[in-house]
Parts: structure tokens; sequence; C-alpha cells
């Protein structure tokens, strides 16, 4: 755990790169070379982090998209796979997680509006009679939920933010990412919904349903892709489990969809060797990771990083860490 003279220390760092990049002319902005796949998830009308650091407000998103669009070359996720693009430019690929209906609504006017291409990783849990990820379920549902919990004979404490396991000190949370969804569907039943009743957590939880995301792939700046079936952590379940999973999502995606679906970012950016093996042979041509987990990948071309967004940095901050692909 970092200590307060370490959060003090990158704090500190921080703000002075806030300062010093946001006097950065255009100029300079526009003679970066090299490229990075970006990663968003959700997005809602302020950029609330009350319940995770995942979302983005749309005003954050728009002058983020502006800057980008502005200085650099935005293409499509294929094009930027297959280096279909001019080198001269730093340049970027826009993808979004999970399939939140927020990125129908708020996302995708936004995207049409500076003609930006984006692909969207959506989970087909709905398929299985759920319309909500378990993490979600779990980041709402603990602040309604009581102090102590029993789930599959494990007892759970509550702590300042989420549950942890007595026994281990392990947050709930990443005992959930080492089990399959049957452990997971058992702490949904334990973990309150009573933030269902409240309208206000609506935009963190509601995702796609089918006709949604026939609105969504029906755009011309839209390629689809799978984000899973159960949103299970692929490297830590067994290798039947991931075969079913990726089954399902890709019979279910192209269902809805009417077109091939060859792009598949793992949940939680979770993988290893066996998997990019067992989802290749599925029919998934682009594999895209979060960051790298093993020696070999940087070399692999069937697997990609990305880069993920920071909430809490300024956007000059944010642009030269995307440039150096670390914070």
């Amino acid at each position: 755990m970092e200590s307060t003279l370490g959060k003090v220390f990158r704090r500190t760092k921080w703000l002075w790169r806030d300062l010093y990049f946001s006097s950065k002319s255009s100029e300079y902005w526009r003679h970066q070379k090299g490229g990075a796949i970006l990663i968003y998830h959700g997005v809602d009308h302020i950029g609330s982090l009350a319940h995770n650091t995942r979302f983005i407000g749309m005003k954050d998103l728009n002058k983020q998209l502006a800057f980008f669009k502005k200085h650099w070359q935005i293409v499509s996720l294929k094009d930027y796979l297959t280096n279909n693009y001019r080198n001269d430019r730093f340049t970027i690929a826009i993808t979004f997680d999970d399939g939140y209906l927020n990125n129908l609504e708020l996302a995708l006017p936004i995207l049409e509006s500076y003609e930006i291409p984006a692909s969207f990783f959506v989970t087909s849990i709905q398929s299985e009679g759920y319309d909500i990820l378990w993490s979600d379920h779990l980041d709402l549902g603990f602040q309604f939920s009581p102090e102590q919990l029993e789930i599959d004979g494990r007892v759970f404490q509550k702590g300042k933010r989420e549950f942890f396991e007595v026994d281990t000190n392990v947050s709930l949370k990443n005992v959930c990412r080492s089990e399959n969804f049957e452990f997971k569907q058992k702490m949904m039943a334990a973990i309150s919904n009573l933030f269902r009743q409240n309208p206000k957590y609506d935009m963190y939880w509601n995702l796609m349903n089918d006709t949604d995301l026939k609105r969504l792939a029906a755009s011309p700046l839209v390629t689809i892709g799978s984000h899973g079936n159960f949103h299970n952590n692929y490297g830590e379940i067994n290798e039947s489990e991931v075969l079913s999973d990726l089954k399902k999502s890709k019979h279910y995606l192209e269902g809805i969809i009417d077109k091939k679906i060859e792009m598949l970012a793992y949940p939680d950016g979770s993988y290893n060797r066996n998997v990019i093996d067992v989802a290749e042979k599925m029919g998934y041509q682009f594999q895209l990771a979060v960051d790298y987990l093993h020696r070999n990948d940087i070399n692999d071309q069937r697997i990609f990083n990305r880069f993920g967004l920071n909430p809490f940095i300024k956007l000059g901050h944010q642009a030269e860490s995307i440039i150096r692909g670390k914070y």
C-alpha cells in the first residue's frame, strides 16, 4: 500500500506535469510520432468517480476527442491494427469496453460530431438473463449491504470501500476475479440490489439490449467486438470455461448485428498464452489486452496493448502520458 509520503510525492509530480504540459503548443503535439489504442468505459453527465474510476463525463470526453482530432490522426481500430495509416503523425484508435447504454446515448453523438471511428467491446451477459455486470453490482450494492456477508461458506467483512475475506484479507472483488460465474452469481445474491430503486444509479450499470446494440452497430463509424459472455477473467478460469464463454459471446453478437465478430477485448485485461490460442481458433483475429502480461506478447501479432486514461490528471498531461505509454 502506498505511504502517505508516497501519495504526496505522486500528487506533487502530477500537479507539476499538469502545469508543464498544459503550456505546450499545438506545434509540439502535431509533431509527435507513434501511436496508441485508448480504452474508455462508461460516460455520464458529470464525470462522477463515486462508484469507480472508469467513467468519464461528457464534457471531458468532448474536450479529449476535440484535442485528439485537432492534433493527432484518429483511425479505426482495424486500420490501426493492420498499419493501414500514414505514420507521419501520432495516431490513435478509440475503444470502449463493457457495453453500457451510455455508450450509445452519450458517447456516440460526440464521436459522430467529430466523425471519429470507435470500436465497442460488448459483453453478452444479457443472453444469460442478466442485465448488469457482476463488478458493477458489487460496486453499487456495497453501500446498501450489511457489515458482514457469507458467500459459499466464506465470510467477508465490510471495509471502507469494499469487502475483505476474513480468513485471507483478500478483497471480495479480487476473489470474484479468480472464480467462475457460479461464484459471482452467489455474490450478486448476497450483495444488496437496492441501488436499482434509485434512478440516479442507472447510468452506472445499465447495459445495451439487443435493440440498442443494433442501433449502435448501424453507425458507419462503429465496429463491434466481444468482451466475453460473463465478463470472467480468462486468465483465472479453466480452458473449457474460456472456450464456452467465447463461443456464446461470438454467437450472440453475430446473431444480433449480422456481422462477423473478429475482435476480442479481454475482460479485466485477464488472459494467458493458452487463451490467445483458444481465441484465435474461435475466429478472434484481433485480441486486445490492457497491459501485456507475458514476455512473448509484444512480438505476437494476434494480441495488442491498450492504454487506459487517468481521470485525475489534466488533458495536456494525459496526452503526454499517451505518447510516452506510461504515467
